[in-house]
C-alpha cells in the first residue's frame, strides 16, 4: 500500500503541478507524432463519397492525435507524480485577493462569466448591464457595517428579486406588444432596464435607511412578479409578421386557447401556493424560499425562446424531412420505425411531429413555431426535475447559466444527457439499488432511440456502476425481498415491462443495425478533418492575434479543448479520490465521486467518434456541443453532487477561473439570442419580399398548411404536385434521388427505400437495403432534380449502386418546369407526356448525374483498391493496346515523357463494350522524378455519338498521384448507357512530365 501512495499526490497542489507538467510533455509528444503521421493515407473498404474522399484527407489522423495526447497524459501524470512528491511543495496561502474570493465565489463566478460573454459576444445585450448592477450591489451593500451573514443574505436577495422583477417588467412589456402589436418596439429598447435600475434604486435605499422593510419588499416582488410571469406562455401562440412596414397578425385560434389556458393555471397555482407559503411562513425563511415551481417555467420559456424565422421551408428539404417524415410514414401507411422506415433523427423526429400536431397547426407551415417549442418543452420538464431532486436555489441557476447552453436548438441531440446524469446520481435513487437498475434499462433503452450516439455511450459508460449496483441486489438478495413486500405490483410491473420490451425490440434491433450498417463509414461519409484548409474560426469570432494560426488555435482550444480538458480534468479527480480512498477517506461520497469520474471519461472517450467525425469550418457543432456538456452540465453537476461547501484552496480558485471563463465564452457560441431577452420575446418574424401568403388545402397540399412561403419554392411544390397526378396512379408512390425528403410529407407519399435519402446510402448495406425494396415494387416515378447534394457529390457517386439500379431500369426522362424525373417508359407511353420518349433527355441526365471533376476520389479509391477487390470483377477481354498518342515520348523503359501542353494517349479495345458491364477503369502509373501536382483527363467515345470523338462534356478531371487509379466511369449516364470502343488519357498540360502506365484496365462493380 505504501508503494501505491507514493504514486498518488500528497497534495491538491502537487497534482496541479504534475497535470501541468503531463500536458506540456504530452503537447510536445502529440506534436513530433504529427509530424511523423501527418502524411498517413486513409483506409476504405467501399466506394465512399464525401467531404474527406474527395480531398483525400487522413481523417483517422484526428482521432488518432487526440486519442494519442490522452494516452501520453495518463502515461506521464503517474510517474510525474511519484516525483513531484519527492519534492516539499507548501499550500499556498490564502492572500486578501484570494480570501475575497472565497467568502464570494458566486459574485467572483458572476463577473467572470459576464466579462467573458461580454468579450465574445457581438451586439446590445441588456441582461449584460442587469449583471453590472448585480456588481455593485455587492460593494453598496459592503459598505454596510453589519453582520457578515445577513450581508450575503441581503446581497442575494436583492439579486434575485431583481432579476424576478426583469423578467416581469419584460413579461408586461410583451403582453402589452401581444396586445397591440402595432406599437412601436423603440419602448422595448431601454424601458426594462430603466424600471429595473428603479427597482434596485428603492432597494437601495430601503436597506440604508430602513433595512427591516427589506425583507418585505423583497417577498412583495417576488410574489407579484411570479404572478406576472406566467403570461409569457402567450410568447408561443406566435403569428405577428413584418412585411415591409405592416404588421400582419396569422395566430392560431387553438394554440391561443392552450397557451392562455395555461397561463391561467400557472397563475392559479401560484397564487395558490404564495397563499399556502405566507401561512406556513418561518422567520428564517431566505429569498430562495419564495421560488415556487409555476415561475421555473415561465423563466425557462423566456431564457430559450427565439425568434422564429418567418416559414419552416426557410431551411432545406432534407433536414426538414428527416424530421418530419417518419411520424407520417408511421401513421398513414403503418410502416415500423427502424424495421419499415429508418429515422437517422431516432425518435427525436417523431417528438418533433407529436409536438407539431397537437400544439400548433398540425402542418408544415407552423414547423418553424416548433423548432422554438421543443426546446423549450425539454428545457421546462429538466428544470421541474432539477427542482424535484435538488430544490430552487440549483433550479434558478440552472435556468440562468447552463439551460441556454444545453437546450439551444442546434443541442437537441443531447437533450437527455441531463436528466439521465441528475436521476442516475441522485441519492434516493442511489440508495436504491433496485430502482437504479430499473431506471437505468429503460431510460438507456428510450437514450438510444433518441439518439443512438449519445445513448449508446453514455449507456456503456455507466456500465461500472450498473455493475456496482447489480451486485448489490444480488448480494443482499433485493430482488427477492421487493417480490415478497410487493407480490402483485411486481408480478404486474414485470409484465408490463416485458410487453413494452416485446413491443420495442424490433425497433431496437433496427436501430443496432442502423448503428453496424454506418459503422466506419459514417466518419468517412460524413466527416470533415480537423487539418483540412477549409478549416477556419468564424468570421464573427474575435481574433485578438495578428495571426490566423493563433486565432484558430483559440478557436479549437475552446471548441475541442473545452471537452478535452474536462477528461483530463476528471482524471485527475480520479486519481486524487483514489488517495483520498486509500488513505484516510473511507465514505462513500469518496466512492461515488470516483465512479463519476470513471464515468465521464469513459461517456468523453466514447463519444470522441462524434465530437471529431464532422467538423463544420465555423461552427462549434458537434465537437462544440460535447464542450457544451462539460462545461455546462458535467462539471457544474460535480459541484452539486459531492462539492457543495468544500472550495478551499488556491487549486479550487483556480478552477473556478477557469471554469467562469470558459463557460462564459461557450454561452455565447450557443444561443446569442439567450441574452438579447426583450427584443426577441417582442420582434415580429421579418418576411423577405418574395414570400406570399399560400393556403396549402385550397391547391390540393393540405399538409403544406396556410403559412409563409417563398414564391420559387410555392411554385416547385405546386409543380411536383401537378407531376405526381399525371404519372402516378391511386396507391403508388415515387423514388427520391434528390435527398429532398420533405416532399414524401408534403404530398403524403409512401418512402419505398426504406433509407429516404440517397445521402444516407452512403456504403454497400445501406444501399442494398434499398435496392431490395425496389425490387418488390419498382416505383414508375423517380425525382432527380434539382437536387440537394451537401458535401457527397451527385447519387452517381456517392450511391452508385442504387442510381445504376435506375438507369439499367426501363426509365426515361422527363422535366416538367424546373423539376427533373426518370419515368418508367410504359408510363409514359401511357399518359402521352411526349413523343419520342426513347432517346429523350440523355444530355440532361448527364447535366444532373454527371461530375466532370473528381478531385481526388480516384486517388483514395485506387490506393485502396486492393481493400476493396472483392467487390469488383475483372473482365476477360480487357486487353486495350496503345492505339495512338500525342505530343509524347516514348522512352526504352516502357514510360512517357510529354513534349507539349497537350499530351495524350490513347487505347481502343479489342471489342465494343457495353458500358454497365465495365463501370470502372482502374489505372496503375508511377510518375518518375519530382512534379508538380497535376490534373489528368479521361475522354471516350461512344456509339451513339454523332458529334466529334471526344468533348469536353464527356470526360473526368482527377488529380494524379503515383499508384493506382480507380475511376467511377459509369457515374455518367452517358458510358452507363452506351457501348464504346476506346479512351483517350490525357497527362496533364505540361511538358517535360514523366509517367511509366503498368496497367490500364476496366472493371466491373459486383457488390
Amino acid at each position: 500500500m505504501s508503494n501505491l501512495k507514493s504514486f498518488l499526490p500528497k497534495s491538491s497542489m502537487h497534482l496541479l503541478i504534475s497535470s501541468v507538467l503531463a500536458v506540456l510533455l504530452s503537447l510536445v509528444s502529440s506534436v513530433a507524432f504529427l509530424k511523423i503521421y501527418a502524411n498517413g493515407k486513409q483506409v476504405y473498404h467501399d466506394i465512399i463519397a464525401g467531404n474527406i474522399v474527395w480531398s483525400d484527407q487522413f481523417k483517422s489522423l484526428d482521432y488518432s492525435i487526440i486519442y494519442f495526447f490522452i494516452l501520453c497524459f495518463c502515461l506521464f501524470l503517474i510517474p510525474l507524480i511519484y516525483f513531484v512528491n519527492k519534492k516539499n511543495i507548501a499550500e499556498i496561502q490564502m492572500n486578501p485577493a484570494g480570501l475575497f474570493v472565497s467568502k464570494n465565489l458566486l459574485v467572483c463566478f458572476f463577473l467572470l462569466f459576464y466579462a467573458v460573454s461580454f468579450y465574445f459576444f457581438s451586439g446590445n445585450s441588456s441582461f449584460i448591464y442587469i449583471s453590472i448592477l448585480m456588481f455593485i450591489t455587492y460593494f453598496v451593500v459592503e459598505c454596510k457595517k453589519t453582520d457578515t451573514t445577513d450581508k450575503e443574505q441581503v446581497f442575494t436577495s436583492i439579486i434575485v428579486s431583481l432579476t424576478f422583477t426583469y423578467f416581469a417588467i419584460i413579461t408586461l412589456l410583451f403582453v402589452f406588444s401581444f396586445v397591440n402589436p402595432n406599437s412601436s418596439y423603440k419602448l422595448a429598447q431601454f424601458f426594462p432596464e430603466v424600471m429595473t435600475l428603479l427597482v434596485w434604486m428603492i432597494q437601495v435605499v430601503i436597506y440604508f435607511y430602513k433595512e427591516h422593510v427589506l425583507t418585505t419588499l423583497t417577498k412583495t416582488l417576488m410574489y407579484l412578479s411570479q404572478l406576472i410571469l406566467p403570461f409569457i406562455t402567450l410568447v408561443l401562440v406566435f403569428g405577428v409578421y413584418q412585411t415591409g412596414s405592416k404588421i400582419e397578425l396569422h395566430r392560431n385560434n387553438d394554440t391561443l386557447a392552450i397557451m392562455a389556458s395555461i397561463a391561467v393555471i400557472l397563475f392559479i397555482y401560484t397564487f395558490l401556493l404564495i397563499l399556502k407559503h405566507r401561512k406556513s411562513e418561518g422567520s428564517n425563511s431566505n429569498v430562495w424560499d419564495y421560488i415556487f415551481w409555476p415561475s421555473l417555467i415561465p423563466l425557462t420559456i423566456i431564457m430559450l425562446y427565439s425568434t422564429p424565422v418567418y416559414s419552416g421551408f426557410v431551411s432545406d428539404d432534407f433536414h426538414l424531412g428527416e424530421i418530419f417524415m417518419p411520424l407520417q410514414q408511421m401513421l398513414n401507411y403503418g410502416l415500423k420505425l427502424n424495421v419499415d422506415i429508418m429515422s437517422i433523427q431516432g425518435i427525436m423526429g417523431p417528438m418533433y411531429s407529436l409536438i407539431n400536431d397537437y400544439v400548433f397547426n398540425g402542418n408544415l407551415s407552423s414547423i418553424n413555431y416548433t423548432f422554438v417549442a421543443f426546446p423549450i418543452i425539454m428545457g421546462v420538464l429538466v428544470v421541474l426535475l432539477i427542482k424535484k431532486l435538488y430544490g430552487s436555489k440549483w433550479a434558478f441557476l440552472f435556468i440562468i447559466f447552463s439551460l441556454p447552453i444545453l437546450y439551444e436548438s442546434g443541442m437537441n441531440r443531447t437533450y437527455l444527457i441531463v436528466p439521465y446524469v441528475l436521476i442516475l446520481f441522485h441519492k434516493k435513487t442511489l440508495s436504491n439499488p433496485v430502482k437504479w437498475v430499473i431506471l437505468y434499462f429503460w431510460m438507456s433503452l428510450i437514450h438510444c432511440l433518441y439518439n443512438p450516439s449519445m445513448g449508446a455511450a453514455l449507456t456503456v459508460a455507466f456500465l461500472p456502476l450498473f455493475g456496482v449496483m447489480l451486485y448489490r441486489t444480488i448480494k443482499l438478495k433485493l430482488w427477492s425481498k421487493v417480490f415478497l413486500k410487493h407480490k402483485l405490483l411486481f408480478c404486474a410491473l414485470l409484465v408490463i415491462q416485458l410487453c413494452i420490451l416485446a413491443m420495442l425490440l424490433p425497433t431496437l434491433l433496427g436501430t443496432i443495425q442502423f448503428i453496424l450498417d454506418n459503422g466506419s463509414a459514417n466518419t468517412l461519409a460524413y466527416g470533415i478533418s480537423l487539418f483540412s484548409e477549409s478549416q477556419t474560426s468564424p468570421e464573427w469570432f474575435p481574433k485578438p492575434f495578428s495571426y490566423d494560426k493563433l486565432n484558430r488555435l483559440l478557436w479549437e482550444a475552446i471548441r475541442i479543448g473545452g471537452w478535452l480538458f474536462t477528461l483530463l480534468l476528471f482524471v485527475g479527480l480520479m486519481i486524487f479520490n483514489v488517495k483520498k480512498a486509500v488513505s484516510f477517506n473511507k465514505e462513500n461520497q469518496t466512492y461515488l465521486m470516483i465512479l463519476y469520474c470513471i464515468v465521464s471519461i469513459v461517456f468523453l472517450i466514447l463519444i470522441t467518434g462524434y465530437s471529431l467525425g464532422r467538423l463544420d469550418s465555423g461552427s462549434m457543432h458537434r465537437s462544440g456541443s460535447i464542450t457544451f456538456i462539460c462545461f455546462s452540465f458535467l462539471i457544474p453537476a460535480l459541484y452539486v453532487f459531492f462539492l457543495k461547501n468544500k472550495f478551499n484552496g488556491v487549486v479550487h480558485h483556480i478552477y473556478l477561473i477557469i471554469f467562469a471563463i470558459l463557460l462564459g465564452s461557450v454561452a455565447t457560441f450557443g444561443q446569442q439570442q439567450a441574452f438579447r431577452i426583450t427584443e426577441k420575446l417582442v420582434q415580429p418574424m421579418v418576411v423577405p419580399e418574395n414570400a406570399i401568403f399560400v393556403n396549402g388545402a385550397k391547391q390540393g397540399l393540405p399538409d403544406v398548411g396556410e403559412g409563409f412561403i417563398a414564391k420559387e419554392r410555392w411554385q416547385e411544390m405546386l409543380d411536383f404536385k401537378t407531376v405526381l397526378s399525371k404519372m402516378l396512379k391511386t396507391g403508388e408512390t415515387y423514388a427520391d434521388l434528390t435527398n429532398r425528403t420533405l416532399f414524401y410529407e408534403i404530398t403524403n407519399k409512401k418512402v419505398p427505400t426504406f433509407y429516404s435519402a440517397d445521402y444516407l446510402a452512403a456504403n454497400k448495406e445501406i444501399q442494398e437495403k434499398m435496392i431490395k425494396n425496389l425490387d418488390k415494387e419498382a416505383p414508375p416515378l423517380v425525382f432527380i432534380g434539382p437536387a440537394i447534394r451537401h458535401d457527397g457529390g451527385p447519387a452517381s457517386i456517392r450511391a452508385y449502386r442504387l442510381y445504376k439500379w435506375f438507369l439499367e431500369r426501363d426509365y426515361v426522362y422527363y422535366q416538367y418546369n424546373s423539376l427533373q424525373f426518370l419515368v418508367s417508359k410504359q408510363r409514359m407511353l401511357e399518359t402521352k407526356a411526349y413523343d419520342g420518349t426513347a432517346d429523350a433527355g440523355e444530355e440532361q441526365l448527364r447535366a444532373v448525374f454527371h461530375q466532370k471533376d473528381l478531385q481526388s476520389l480516384p486517388v483514395a479509391w485506387g490506393r485502396n483498391f486492393k481493400e476493396m477487390k472483392d467487390r469488383f470483377q475483372s473482365l476477360p477481354d480487357d486487353y486495350m493496346p496503345l492505339s495512338g498518342f500525342n505530343e509524347i515520348i516514348k522512352e526504352a523503359d516502357g514510360s512517357i515523357v510529354t513534349n507539349g501542353n497537350d499530351p495524350y494517349v490513347s487505347f481502343k479495345f479489342d471489342s465494343s463494350m457495353q458500358g454497365k458491364d465495365a463501370d470502372f477503369l482502374l489505372i496503375d502509373l508511377n510518375i518518375i522524378g519530382s512534379q508538380e501536382p497535376f490534373q489528368g483527363q479521361l475522354f471516350w467515345n461512344s456509339s451513339n455519338r454523332k458529334s466529334e470523338k471526344y468533348d469536353e462534356d464527356h470526360s473526368f478531371l482527377f488529380n494524379v498521384v503515383s499508384g493506382q487509379l480507380l475511376i467511377p466511369l459509369g457515374s455518367d449516364p452517358d458510358w452507363l448507357k452506351n457501348s464504346h470502343n476506346e479512351l483517350r488519357f490525357d497527362i496533364g498540360d505540361k511538358a517535360k512530365v514523366k509517367v511509366k502506365i503498368n496497367s490500364i484496365n476496366l472493371v466491373k462493380l459486383v457488390n
